[in-house]
């Protein structure tokens, strides 16, 4: 798996992982995620699912680009 250069890997790797980085947060925010550090765009979150052992997450459409503000925080300027 590729890094950024900017950017750090979290070490989410399981659902585990996720339920508890998922935890800090208001369950109400609404959730998008973020691809492409050098020119982020964000997608509303799609269908989940499950083959060989790995959750699969699937956009579900583009909502544009990322602010620069969000993209800061996620380490990408």
């Amino acid at each position: 798996m590729g890094r950024h250069r900017r950017g750090k890997m979290q070490g989410i790797e399981t659902v585990g992982d996720l339920i508890d980085a998922l935890e800090r947060f208001d369950p109400d925010l609404e959730v998008r995620f973020a691809v492409q550090p050098r020119m982020p765009m964000s997608y509303t979150i799609g269908p989940l699912a499950e083959f060989d052992y790995i959750l699969w997450i699937g956009e579900a459409k583009s909502d544009g680009y990322v602010p620069d503000d969000a993209a800061t925080r996620l380490g990408w300027r």
